[in-house]
């Protein structure tokens, strides 16, 4: 009897132990096809959940130290509940946070001449399209009946004609479910030659320019951001995906859209898509690039993909407005997207394929595994690659399959590290 019982406890522990072993199996297979993200900073909830804007932005923010550090950003953030408004004379208008940052800071006036103006400014978002003449607008609505599935949304310069037209005639040019705009300021800058009739025989020959009349400076490139989701909801609210990006960059159109169209739909929703940066800290060094006076900023960025190219669902366009109005403004375009996704609880994710800081010396390959974006790269080198690319696909298509050996295929590098953040991948094709 004794005997019995022993067999049966311990067919019950073999089973037990089978059932654990096959649970952590299926586990593993499905984050190894579909694995969250990684190294992220704790706040945001799943990115399989939908959008929140909780009243208190301070906990997901990260603003609930003890004592809360006394920088600027920092302290704003805390206080804040929605940016001034353009319309608000009383309060000052959007220019009152500007106002209030020049006298608060105590060393602004030792600020870099760029930056003290954004933040003069940064809180105005309400500029007029750039119209030259008089003239209306000449990019078109989306259609009820043609939605494209992929808008490419693209940060260029008035003076920037080369690179456009090469986006023209490589990756961005016309094809079913794909869109194409360029986002640009005013071409009359200043200090520089008018551009303004340029431009504008630019924009009536292919209608793809949103032109605002703001200064067009790096530290604008954010208002880039907020004018373009302002115009996706009045007149293209239904798009699937906005690719924002570079003129610089270049885009494996067909590969990205294969990857998007694979999508568990939990993520799609969601989606924020990049080169992913985990851990970036603010440069301290006066004069370089990315520099943030510590009097303005204190602490961690949260997880953001880089600025040179990333996706996001379209949906979300309203919710990141909504957001935009309670995040403190930061320089930093992609910095600033990544708060904003942060407070609405949502977090990047991270894949291989998307390579924003390609270097100079390294050569470019058409048949890398798995590219999906890189940059940067010269109108030249842009459309050699596309050449190159378009050839590869035609024998692909004859032949059915690359004729050399899986051992051989060639394999993208380790991607390139920034000096102001550590760069955090995830293989979401393994």
């Amino acid at each position: 009897m004794r005997c019995s019982k022993c067999l049966l406890c311990l067919s019950a522990l073999l089973t037990l132990l089978g059932l654990k072993v096959y649970i952590e199996w299926t586990e593993s297979r499905l984050s190894k096809a579909y694995p969250g993200p990684r190294g992220t900073l704790p706040g945001p909830t799943p990115a399989s959940t939908e959008p929140t804007l909780p009243a208190n932005l301070s906990a997901r923010l990260g603003q609930t130290g003890s004592p809360l550090p006394l920088a600027y950003w920092n302290q704003q953030q805390w206080q804040l509940g929605t940016l001034p408004s353009e319309d608000n004379a009383e309060a000052g208008g959007c220019q009152a946070w500007g106002a209030a940052a020049a006298a608060k800071i105590p060393d602004f006036a030792s600020y870099p001449e760029d930056l003290r103006r954004f933040l003069l400014s940064a809180a105005c978002r309400r500029f007029p399209q750039w119209l030259p003449g008089g003239e209306s607008s000449q990019v078109a609505s989306c259609s009820e009946t043609d939605v494209p599935y992929l808008l490419l949304a693209v940060k260029s310069e008035p003076g920037r004609f080369a690179e456009r037209q090469a986006v023209r005639e490589t990756w961005g040019r016309a094809a079913p479910g794909i869109r194409l705009l360029f986002l640009l300021g005013s071409p009359v800058g200043e200090g520089g030659p008018d551009l303004g009739s340029l431009v504008a025989w630019e924009s009536r020959r292919y209608s793809d320019l949103l032109l605002w009349d703001f200064l067009d400076v790096p530290y604008n490139r954010t208002l880039k951001d907020l004018l373009l989701l302002a115009w996706l909801g009045r007149h293209c609210p239904n798009v699937n995906f906005v690719l924002q990006v570079q003129d610089d960059a270049f885009v494996h159109i067909t590969a990205l859209l294969d990857h998007l169209k694979t999508l568990p739909a939990t993520w799609a929703r969601n989606l924020y898509l990049g080169e992913v940066f985990t851990q970036a800290k603010p440069l301290r060094r006066p004069g370089g690039p990315f520099y943030v006076p510590g009097s303005f900023f204190e602490g961690g960025y949260p997880a953001y993909a880089s600025g040179g190219g990333y996706v996001i669902a379209g949906r979300l366009a309203p919710w990141l407005l909504q957001a935009a109005a309670r995040v403190a403004p930061f320089p930093f375009d992609d910095v600033y997207t990544g708060l904003c996704f942060r407070a609405l609880g949502l977090v990047p994710r991270a894949h291989p394929g998307f390579l924003t800081a390609w270097p100079a010396d390294r050569t470019t390959n058409p048949c890398v595994r798995n590219l999906l974006l890189l940059r940067p790269l010269s109108p030249q080198d842009s459309i050699r690659l596309w050449r190159e690319l378009q050839v590869r696909l035609q024998c692909w298509a004859l032949r059915g399959r690359p004729t050399w050996p899986e051992s051989q295929m060639p394999v993208l590098p380790d991607p390139p590290s920034r000096p102001h953040a550590r760069v955090e991948v995830l293989d979401l094709t393994a």
